[in-house]
């Protein structure tokens, strides 16, 4: 007398390579799906001063923006420029430029930075423009869209 003895079969490799092909889609159709400048801030890489030669040399009007994570003004900035700057960054390429990072202590050197937060705004001819201090949102608005016409 034989016994026969039933195996279960196991699905859950089958599961799981379902839910991980599921995940990488998702993961692809989001990446596809984001704003230019987020996909531009994941050049970490890539140091503010280069960032800033590659739009130049492309002929590309840029805001360069040089704060730090601390002033007052500097925070006030950063949030004026994350709620104005999306709305040309199809036109106007943004190099984010802490000054505590020593790694951008050459470009700090290149412009001449004595005071944060600090604008420079950037033409398609490499002609710039500087702004000291807190700009008014308007006024922000007012100057990319400027550069995004090329005016």
């Amino acid at each position: 007398m034989t016994k026969m003895v039933k195996k279960r079969v196991s699905y859950l490799p089958q599961i799981l390579a379902l839910g991980g092909l599921g995940l990488l889609v998702l993961a692809v159709i989001m990446l596809k799906s984001r704003p230019a400048q987020e996909t531009r801030a994941e050049t970490a890489d890539v140091l503010p001063q280069e960032q800033l030669a590659q739009v130049l040399l492309a002929g590309q009007p840029a805001l360069a923006f040089f704060h730090s994570n601390t002033c007052q003004q500097c925070i006030e900035m950063v949030g004026i420029v994350g709620n104005v700057y999306p709305e040309f960054a199809h036109s106007v390429a943004l190099v984010d430029v802490n000054v505590y990072d020593e790694r951008n202590a050459a470009l700090l050197q290149e412009v001449r930075l004595q005071f944060i937060p600090t604008l420079i705004f950037y033409d398609q001819n490499g002609k710039s423009d500087l702004f000291i201090g807190v700009m008014p949102a308007e006024q922000l608005r007012q100057r990319l869209a400027s550069l995004a016409e090329g005016t």
